[in-house]
């Protein structure tokens, strides 16, 4: 005999313990076989039942699409070339500008160098020519102080020179007159 226990009650029994629990796995598994049956005779039905879509429409627009997919391939593959093409123009103009430009850079410099070196040459002229006539200047001055001072030399020596000469002879006609007066008065006949 069999004794099975549960939360303190005691039950005893025999192989009606083994009967019971194995009873009802077979039935729950001939349910579950039942049920499964079931369910696969629905699906089969369903599947008999199914008809296919109408894909015709969907084949059209994938053809639609293709054409479209194709046409703008062909359309973006020849907008393309064209933007290399403009792209390799741009680029040589851009080499042609970049080019000029530094050609008329390099040019600007070299008559920015010319005008300069003019200038210097021009600025050293001017310097030279103000020292020339400073020079020129100073000896025409000195030229001149002589000159001047050698005429009022002259002119001093002569005005000395005719001082002098006036001197004398106011001496000797001082001189001429005191013998005339003196003479005057020594005259007997004066008196008279």
């Amino acid at each position: 005999m069999s004794e099975v226990e549960y939360q303190g009650i005691k039950v005893k029994g025999g192989r009606l313990f083994l009967i019971f629990p194995l009873l009802g796995t077979l039935a729950g598994a001939v349910w579950a076989g039942f049920e499964g049956y079931a369910r696969w005779v629905a699906m089969e039905e369903k599947i008999n039942e199914y008809v296919a879509p109408d894909l015709s429409g969907f084949n059209l627009k994938l053809e639609l699409l293709e054409e479209k997919i194709d046409s703008l391939e062909s359309n973006v593959t020849i907008e393309m070339s064209a933007l290399k093409e403009l792209v390799g123009a741009a680029q040589d103009d851009a080499r042609t500008i970049r080019t000029d430009i530094r050609n008329d850079v390099h040019e600007a410099h070299d008559q920015i160098a010319n005008v300069d070196k003019r200038s210097r040459s021009t600025e050293q002229d001017i310097r030279t020519s103000l020292r020339q006539t400073e020079t020129d200047l100073r000896t025409m001055i000195d030229h001149a102080s002589d000159r001047f001072d050698s005429k009022r030399t002259a002119i001093e020596s002569d005005a000395q020179r005719r001082i002098e000469l006036i001197d004398s002879k106011l001496t000797a006609l001082e001189t001429k007159l005191r013998e005339m007066l003196q003479r005057a008065l020594d005259n007997p006949l004066a008196g008279q």
